[in-house]
C-alpha cells in the first residue's frame, strides 16, 4: 500500500535569496517536506514586493491552497515572517484547519 502524503506549497522572496543559487533553496525545501512528511507541490516565487498591494505570487499561492485545500507553507526564515499582513492572511486562511500551519525551514541572517 501506497501512503498519500499531505500537500504542501512552498514560498520564496527573490529579493530575500541574496546570491543563493534559486534551485538550492527550493531544494533545501523538498527535503524539509520529506524529512516532515509533506508532499512539495509549487513554490511560488515572488519578486521584490513593491507598491503596497497584495504581492501577486502570494496571492496565487493562497489561491492554491483554498483550491486544493492544502493546509501547509513552507518557506525559509523571513521570507512571510517579515510581511506582516500577508503573513497573518495565510495565518487565518491555514488556521482554519487542524494542522494548519506556515513553516519556516530555517534561520537566515537579516532576513527583514
Amino acid at each position: 500500500m501506497h501512503t498519500v502524503l499531505p500537500l504542501a506549497y512552498g514560498y520564496l522572496r527573490t529579493d530575500l535569496l541574496r546570491d543563493r543559487d534559486p534551485n538550492s533553496v527550493e531544494q533545501r525545501l523538498r527535503a524539509a517536506a520529506d524529512s516532515l512528511g509533506y508532499a512539495l507541490g509549487t513554490v511560488f516565487y515572488e519578486p521584490v514586493p513593491h507598491d503596497g498591494t497584495l504581492p501577486p505570487a502570494f496571492v496565487e499561492l493562497v489561491q492554491e491552497c483554498r483550491r486544493t485545500e492544502a493546509h501547509t507553507v513552507l518557506t525559509m526564515h523571513g521570507h512571510l515572517s517579515c510581511m506582516s499582513v500577508c503573513h497573518k492572511v495565510l495565518e487565518a486562511i491555514l488556521g482554519g484547519h487542524p494542522g494548519g500551519m506556515i513553516r519556516e525551514v530555517e534561520p537566515e541572517w537579516e532576513a527583514c
